[in-house]
């Protein structure tokens, strides 16, 4: 009888690391969002990022396959905002999901839009609220301690690690957010032109008046885009143009002969080919400041 409860308590011994092992599984429903997790995580968490990288995060349209992913995972990292528009469309749990952007959704900005088609062929519309939410970085920094505070009641014993982890992202996402004010002060009232309407919440942030149009970096310009482009600058008079990725030769040529210089500014959404998020917001920054001493 001894030899068989002894058993039984090595039987247990073993199984109990392996039970307090078992990892947190966390789905982000877009890029930054996984960044953020990546920056904040611990061993203890398992992150998957399933998102074609081919296509607009908010727009994207999830097959069968990964929307069971979703239902398996114990935490879904979501934008909120009205991102992601197929979760509408699909069953999932609502207490794993965490709406990393209800801290300031009082100040969501509603927008106008009509449908325009992308690159890859999908159509839709901004209209409604607007949703880049973390190209404001204070907002990003909410949007990531959301995640830090989901983590940590995930799993308690990684609480202070993950603490030291959200300290570092919001000094760097701090450090970004002070040069974005510093650039918004030095600009000043001189008006800006976006290839798109998704600079909402980085306007209002930084102090600049952009006024967005419904164009692709890759798109064939033709003479009515050009028509209503002018139309805006009569009333508008900006001389550079925010673009979301790097344009065509064409399109930069084509903006050029309007008077307006081009620039990138990209939300970084979806992962990039190369680098990360942090790395991708740095470059922009540089960009903005460049601007300065053009």
């Amino acid at each position: 009888m001894k030899s068989l409860t002894h058993f039984a308590l090595v039987l247990l011994a073993t199984a109990l690391p392996a039970f307090a092992q078992k990892k947190t599984v966390v789905q982000s429903t877009n890029y930054p969002l996984h960044y953020f997790a990546e920056r904040l995580a611990t061993d203890a968490f398992e992150l998957n990022y399933i998102v074609d990288p081919e296509v607009d995060p908010a727009f994207w349209k999830p097959g069968k396959s990964d929307v069971g992913a979703f239902q398996k995972a114990d935490l879904i990292l979501r934008n909120g905002a009205d991102y992601e528009k197929w979760i509408k469309r699909v069953s999932l749990k609502t207490s794993p999901q965490v709406d990393t952007s209800k801290a300031f959704s009082a100040k969501f900005i509603k927008t106008k839009g009509k449908e325009h088609r992308h690159g890859d062929g999908t159509v839709h519309s901004h209209a409604g609220t607007a949703f880049t939410t973390w190209i404001d970085l204070s907002q990003a920094a909410m949007q990531a301690e959301a995640i830090a505070a989901r983590f940590k009641q995930a799993q308690p014993d990684a609480a202070a690690k993950i603490d030291e982890n959200l300290a570092a992202l919001l000094a760097d996402l701090s450090e970004l957010d002070g040069r974005l004010k510093a650039f918004g002060k030095a600009w000043g009232e001189k008006p800006l032109v976006a290839s798109h309407p998704i600079y909402q919440y980085f306007a209002r942030a930084y102090g600049l008046k952009i006024e967005g149009i419904e164009w692709e970096p890759e798109m064939e310009i033709k003479d009515s885009d050009l028509a209503g482009l002018k139309a805006i600058l009569a009333k508008h008079p900006a001389t550079w143009m925010i673009w979301e990725d790097a344009p065509s030769e064409a399109n930069i040529a084509a903006v050029a002969k309007l008077g307006l210089k081009s620039v990138v500014f990209a939300p970084c959404a979806n992962r990039p080919a190369e680098g990360d998020w942090l790395a991708v917001m740095k470059a922009n920054v540089e960009r903005l400041e460049a601007m300065l001493k053009m």
